[in-house]
């Protein structure tokens, strides 16, 4: 389970699919999750979101930290590893729009050797910064190695992609 300010995004567990579900037949997001027409989808369509989350590199239930309530989904799914291409999505009810959860719940981190300078050149030409780091934390190669911890946020990261295009 991860923790933000005001969210929590927890592992999904079979009970959520009517919340997804419930998610996915509103009619104000279906027409930013699929390309299909707006329809209700019943209660077969579970087993796909089902399969759907279960699949995912990595899938979450974002609910608020006060209450528990369900606010929706993320996924990010790498279904083309070879290619080194994968999806990355979040979802939520309407009445969690334009509060800044999405931004809030979206923040990638990633390790790395601090003797990795290659790695740690890519990552910081691809946005991410500096969050922290365990100082000795691997024996390596006969010597000791700091483990970093690199981030970058949502908005980082669109700051990045419209300078690029």
């Amino acid at each position: 389970m991860l923790t933000t300010e005001r969210l929590i995004l927890r592992s999904y567990v079979e009970s959520d699919l009517d919340d997804i579900l419930r998610l996915w037949n509103d009619p104000l997001v279906q027409p930013l999750v699929t390309n299909d027409n707006v329809t209700l989808l019943g209660p077969k369509f579970k087993e796909i979101l089902r399969n759907q989350m279960e699949r995912a590199t990595f899938g979450a239930i974002i609910a608020l930290k006060e209450t528990g309530e369900f606010m929706g989904q993320g996924l990010v799914d790498v279904n083309q590893p070879k290619n080194r291409d994968g999806t990355f999505g979040i979802c939520l009810l309407p009445k969690f729009w334009n509060n800044g959860y999405g931004t809030e719940a979206t923040k990638l981190s990633l390790g790395v050797f601090a003797n990795n300078a290659r790695a740690i050149a890519v990552y910081e030409k691809l946005g991410f910064v500096m969050e922290g780091r365990k100082r000795q934390a691997v024996w390596m190669d006969n010597r000791w190695e700091d483990s970093l911890t690199m981030g970058i946020l949502r908005d980082e990261w669109e700051r990045n992609t419209e300078r690029e295009e």
